[in-house]
């Protein structure tokens, strides 16, 4: 028979002194009562009792709660900590064992425990024993414990040194002190010589000692090799010997290898295998002599990697200007380096992709006549580069302003680099597509006057593109707000400078009153207002706001709603005289927000300590803010139910 236990509300169940089985169906000659010394075994799910009481599922477990939240405390004083580390329950102590605040006396007697969990959490704690009983601890210790101090990043280097040397290892040993930052040398080249594959290639991206590069750079597997030939801290000698590995990844990862000596690299230009010579040609330490002679390569990848690279001389960059390869050009256009001289003379290629990048070039790179010239390309997609280039003249402007193709004219409209005049502006804001005029609505640079004059358009995806604009004037957006689309409340929202009446205006649309509520920008006056709403999960939810008034709290106090009042018992700006009347809700619910609330004053946690309800008492017994006499009394409390 157990205790009297208690499920807290949303289980869906009350236990009274009913015998409780666990484990598999059926055996109450296996079930075990509270006054034997050890704790109940975690239970498994249950299957369904054939009672006459009705099929039951318990997948919880009865615990001291109350006294498992006090021992988690770190305000709970020294000795009810000490008393509550030689508690009966396993729960307890390991919830003692995690608390940081904990003297040496009481680590030395948790680092003992009977209960593998209990030392274990210890060994989680950001604040470990001492070397003392640690070194007692390896010991006499299971693989389970010396893998939670391997990961632990508190542990000691001499501990980990220990742990290193055995005689116990396991995969998630090793890798823990693999991944430890502080495992020295001495770990790190233990771990490369008998680690798995996984520590090896784990280390082998690492900035590990010399001597363990040595070993991994030697190691038979080709991932570790690998892994070792790409590390930017890897000694250049090793990368040295590593570009004559037989296999092309390795040799691959050294030519991408900025550390690589050049010596090394120009032999690997020549290698065999265009991966290799790929990646030389992409390397921004290969010099100019390397991707001179890389120019000439047979395999277009490697030709436009070396047309991209910065370190490519300018006149090499002139010759393959004119290389067979689009993708080739391409990158010659891209480059920084290239001469204008170099990209003026490529204008006229006759590949659109090469056209489209020489029309978003600046000014730097073409003059006028070039832009002119492109201009009249025949393909769109060169022209709608253009248009979105910073650098076009007034002339070039007004012609792009009357392209046969809207994508164009969109892309003119919606540059805000180029110099374009109010008189542009108004020719594109009367386009007859609505693309232009979307892309007109978005433009922080067009004037706010003819913003305005846009609100009479009539495609709804320009009056939502025009909610977006940073430019609209406060008016505009008051006339945004009336609109009766959601895509335009929408963009409206996401904006954090609606003027408050924009914001009432809001408010009327059912659909946009939980975003309000939600949104971290709306203003305490608008917050008001929705509190008065008569849906009582969006005041909740209004309750919950950190930006919500005073008054407007206190109103929400004493809502007809218990999870109203419980989401303003949460709330952090909640005042002390607030809470301490929400402390006397006749509601549990209500009572446990207000324990857990770290506002809460400490007279008034005083009071919660002693509530009726278990699940108030454990919240106050986990509140930081409880005094630490009410912290006593609760680690003696001995209520128990079941608990996740």
């Amino acid at each position: 028979m157990l205790k009297k236990c208690h499920v807290i509300a949303g289980l869906g169940l009350i236990l009274t002194s009913h015998s409780l089985q666990f484990g598999h169906t059926g055996n109450a000659a296996n079930a075990q009562t509270p006054s034997a010394p050890q704790d109940l075994p975690l239970p498994m799910r249950t299957g369904s009792s054939n009672s006459a009481a009705g099929s039951v599922t318990v997948d919880s477990y009865p615990i001291q709660a109350i006294k498992v939240a006090a021992a988690a405390n770190t305000s709970t004083p020294a000795p009810a900590l000490a008393k509550l580390a030689a508690d009966q329950s396993s729960f307890v102590r390991r919830a003692v064992a995690g608390n940081p605040k904990l003297s040496e006396e009481i680590k030395e007697k948790l680092a003992v425990d009977s209960d593998q969990t209990v030392v274990e959490s210890l060994l989680k704690s950001s604040s470990l024993p001492n070397l003392a009983t640690l070194d007692k601890l390896l010991a006499a210790s299971t693989p389970r414990v010396r893998e939670t101090l391997a990961s632990n990043p508190n542990t000691p280097q001499s501990i980990l040194e220990k742990l290193s040397q055995g005689p116990v290892y396991t995969e998630f040993l090793l890798l823990s002190l693999a991944r430890n930052p502080h495992s020295g040398p001495q770990v790190t080249n233990r771990l490369s010589r008998i680690g798995d594959r996984l520590v090896r290639t784990f280390l082998a991206r690492l900035p590990v000692p010399p001597a363990t590069f040595t070993t991994l750079a030697n190691d038979g597997d080709l991932g570790v090799r690998s892994m070792v030939a790409g590390n930017s801290a890897c000694p250049v000698a090793l990368l040295d010997m590593l570009a004559k590995d037989s296999n092309t990844i390795v040799r691959e990862a050294v030519g991408l290898n900025q550390s690589t000596s050049k010596e090394t690299l120009a032999k690997l230009a020549s290698d065999s295998h265009q991966d290799v010579r790929q990646a030389v040609a992409s390397n921004y330490a290969s010099s100019a002599a390397i991707l001179a002679t890389l120019a000439k390569d047979s395999n277009e990848i490697v030709r436009s990697l070396c047309a991209a690279n910065p370190n490519t001389d300018v006149e090499v960059l002139a010759t393959m200007s004119k290389d067979d390869s689009a993708a080739v050009r391409c990158a010659v256009a891209l480059n920084g380096n290239t001469k204008a001289e170099t990209t003026k003379a490529m204008v006229g290629d006759k590949t659109i992709a090469v056209a489209q990048v020489l029309a978003a070039l600046g000014e730097s790179k073409l003059g006028q006549a070039e832009y002119e010239k492109l201009a009249s390309d025949d393909s769109a997609l060169v022209r709608m580069n253009l248009a979105g280039n910073q650098a076009l003249s007034a002339t070039l402007i007004k012609t792009l302003a009357q392209d046969k193709d809207a994508r164009v004219r969109a892309s003119l409209a919606h540059n805000t680099k180029a110099k374009i005049s109010d008189e542009i502006f108004v020719i594109l804001a009367k386009d007859n597509d609505a693309l232009v005029r979307e892309a007109l609505a978005v433009n922080g640079k067009v004037p706010s006057k003819l913003l305005t004059a846009l609100l009479q358009d009539d495609a709804i995806t320009v009056q939502t593109a025009l909610a977006t604009n940073p430019n609209v004037a406060g008016e505009t957006l008051m006339a945004l707000a009336d609109y009766d689309c959601n895509a335009i409340r929408r963009a409206l929202l996401q904006r954090g400078d609606l003027p408050e009446g924009a914001l009432t205006k809001l408010t009327a649309a059912e659909e946009v009153k939980f975003v309000l509520a939600t949104r971290a920008q709306t203003a305490p006056a608008v917050l008001a207002e929705l509190a008065k709403d008569s849906d009582q999960s969006l005041r909740a939810q209004v309750a919950a706001q950190p930006k919500l008034g005073a008054e407007a709290l206190k109103s929400l106090s004493a809502d007809k709603s218990q999870y109203v009042r419980a989401a303003c018992a949460a709330n952090r700006n909640a005042g002390g005289e607030l809470l301490k009347s929400l402390a006397q809700d006749q509601e549990d619910l209500v009572r446990a927000r207000t324990a857990s609330n770290p506002a809460t004053l400490p007279e008034t946690l005083a009071v919660l300590a002693k509530d009726k309800n278990p699940e108030v008492r454990r919240a106050t017994a986990s509140n930081a803010a409880t005094p630490e006499t009410s912290l006593a009394l609760l680690a003696q409390d001995e209520e128990i139910w079941l608990t996740k």
